[in-house]
């Protein structure tokens, strides 16, 4: 038996950060105060957005970056891993710029 959580922690420490962006459905039940809950929805979210931070892969920080619209780090990681002539960078300019403003 397994959960999504532990299996995109799973996927994390096998350094298979692909595997892990596409089992994160974004915060553990965050509607939850439960304290073992509130600590494990920080422990993912600490270790799937470090992992991004870390991937040299653009696509990594676009993907994430859907599910983080306030995180300007994302973002300006996504915009600094994105070639000038690479389409992309308009969305990640746009959610830099509404991460910005709030």
């Amino acid at each position: 038996m397994s959960c999504d959580a532990a299996d995109v922690l799973r996927a994390l420490e096998l350094g298979d950060t692909d595997t892990a962006l596409r089992l994160y459905g974004g915060p553990l039940l965050p509607r939850s105060e439960a304290p073992g809950i509130e600590e494990w929805r920080t422990r993912l979210e600490v270790a799937v957005r470090e992992a991004v931070l870390a991937s040299p892969r653009p696509e990594h920080a676009l993907r994430y970056g859907e599910r983080a619209p306030y995180d300007a780090e994302i973002h300006e990681h996504a915009l600094h891993l994105l070639g000038p002539d690479d389409t992309r960078r308009a969305i990640a300019r746009g959610r830099l710029t509404t991460a910005r403003r709030d």
